[in-house]
């Protein structure tokens, strides 16, 4: 594409401006490749005019930098420099004009909220394949592009990024894309340029205040969705049941369908049946009603399917479609997943890691019991540090036994994590012990249970990873639950021989 056709719509300044073909565009300048044009944006650990030249060595033709950024004259005659008034607020700009606005040829819906939305999308997913619709899907576990199946390490990757995968959908005769819509990506601009079909809202629950500072500034990131990236004629799906649900229906206009518990709910759920083995669901759906079985279980569950049911109504998926859809969706990797291995005790991993969320998890499985229920879990570091304390004493009301430990302890001292957690337990902090090491702790956990007892190990779910200092390091909570229940098995038939 030409240079000009790139900058349509950008106000800048340049003396040396070509009407060059451009093969690319990057802000990381580890990416560039021949030809591309470089955009130099400050983040909040690296700033990219320090890039400049390392951009131009690996082929950068344009650098776009910021008008006072530019420290030093760019000593290349070969390269356009273009200056900007702010590049970070240019970056959708430039990637939406270079994919050619993708959003605009097919189906976008964005789901937001603190929970659920993985769930929410999967179930989308599960649908639109059902009713024979093409969709790609961009979330917390990974990102679905035609064929192709990416590990995620964002829930809402760089603006760049968006528009090639949304690009990328189409190329593959894509008629829909799912979008996890994170506070951090609206907030920070990321998903300016894409223009959603709709919009669900899950919930709102104490998370990412660390960025956000206060509840209020995160329902504003969350509320950016619905009032500055819809189509006119787009709609949203809102959970009644939530408090800032009922506000954001009150608050944005246009089409709006609600779903929840709420007998006022368009899409409501009427009976219900939970067992460990799934869910019997009885729900009316604007005027119809939907019997449906489904293997994944719990109440955050089948908030989750009315969302997607009701969006799926709403896109005109029939309703044989969604039945059958709901019947063979086994659930998402990491979200209240059985590790199977033994058949003395049942172990659940699950990326809990919001007090509301992990009270959601303990409250389903304690019903659902027959032993002892034990949880592990930790918290992460330079993040949200309030909430460590109110999960402690969710998990010691909750669980007869809870073993604290490490999540990705980033830059903090995993001692010092710990202490936050049980800080408020009280006299519940008999139930307690304490195992720093994760994988020590999932060990001994799935040893010292007794046949019957019910196992969560919560906070990392699909993650593959701990985040330690600036390292990160392989771990999978399924892969040492797994390996640990078949040495427990094989030690329960050496024991029956």
């Amino acid at each position: 594409m030409k240079l000009i056709e790139i900058l349509s719509g950008i106000k800048f300044d340049s003396r040396n401006l070509n009407d060059l073909e451009i093969r690319g565009i990057s802000i990381d300048s580890n990416r560039v490749q021949k030809d591309f044009i470089f955009i130099a944006v400050k983040g909040a650990h690296y700033d990219g005019h320090n890039f400049i030249y390392q951009a131009i060595e690996r082929g950068a033709c344009v650098v776009i930098v910021e008008e006072n950024k530019l420290k030093e004259p760019l000593f290349s005659d070969n390269v356009v420099l273009i200056k900007v008034e702010d590049s970070k607020k240019i970056v959708h700009k430039i990637a939406a004009n270079y994919y050619k606005h993708p959003s605009h040829y097919l189906d976008v819906i964005g789901i937001t909220g603190t929970n659920g939305k993985t769930t929410v999308s999967f179930i989308l997913e599960e649908i639109f394949k059902t009713a024979e619709i093409s969709s790609g899907l961009i979330g917390t576990v990974c990102y679905k592009i035609g064929n192709r199946e990416i590990p995620a390490f964002n829930t809402t990757p760089d603006a760049i990024s968006i528009q090639k995968y949304i690009r990328e959908t189409i190329d593959a005769s894509g008629d829909v894309l799912l979008m996890e819509a994170s506070s951090h990506g609206l907030y920070q601009g990321r998903l300016d340029g894409v223009a959603f079909d709709a919009a669900v809202f899950t919930n709102l629950g104490k998370d990412h205040l660390d960025y956000h500072l206060d509840m209020e500034s995160y329902y504003q990131a969350k509320k950016i969705l619905f009032t500055q990236l819809l189509k006119n004629e787009a709609f949203i799906v809102v959970n009644i049941d939530d408090e800032y649900g009922k506000r954001l229906l009150k608050e944005v206009d246009g089409e709006k369908i609600s779903y929840g518990f709420s007998s006022n709910a368009d899409v409501r759920i009427m009976e219900y049946d939970i067992s460990i083995k799934g869910m019997q669901l009885k729900i009316k759906a604007f005027k119809e009603e939907f019997e449906i079985y489904t293997s994944i279980f719990g109440k955050h569950n089948i908030y989750n399917i009315l969302a997607a049911i009701a969006l799926a109504l709403r896109f005109g998926v029939k309703k044989d479609y969604i039945l059958n859809a709901l019947e063979n969706f086994t659930g998402v990797k990491g979200r209240l997943e059985h590790i199977f291995g033994s058949s003395q005790v049942k172990v659940f991993i699950d990326y809990a890691h919001t007090p509301e969320a992990l009270k959601e998890v303990l409250f389903t499985l304690k019903n659902l019991k027959e032993g002892k229920l034990w949880v592990v879990f930790g918290c992460g570091g330079n993040r949200y540090k309030e909430k460590r304390s109110v999960m402690g004493v969710v998990a010691a009301e909750l669980a007869d036994k809870v073993v604290i430990t490490s999540d990705n302890s980033r830059d903090e001292n995993p001692a010092q994590i710990i202490d936050d957690i049980i800080k408020d337990i009280g006299d519940l902090k008999e139930k307690c012990c304490i195992i720093a090491d994760r994988k020590e702790a999932i060990e001994k956990t799935i040893v010292r249970a007794e046949k019957g007892d019910l196992i969560l190990i919560a906070g990392k779910g699909h993650e593959r990873y701990q985040v330690i200092g600036n390292l990160i390091i392989p771990f999978d909570d399924k892969e040492v639950a797994s390996r640990a229940l078949v040495k427990r098995t094989m030690e329960e038939m050496a024991n029956v021989v």
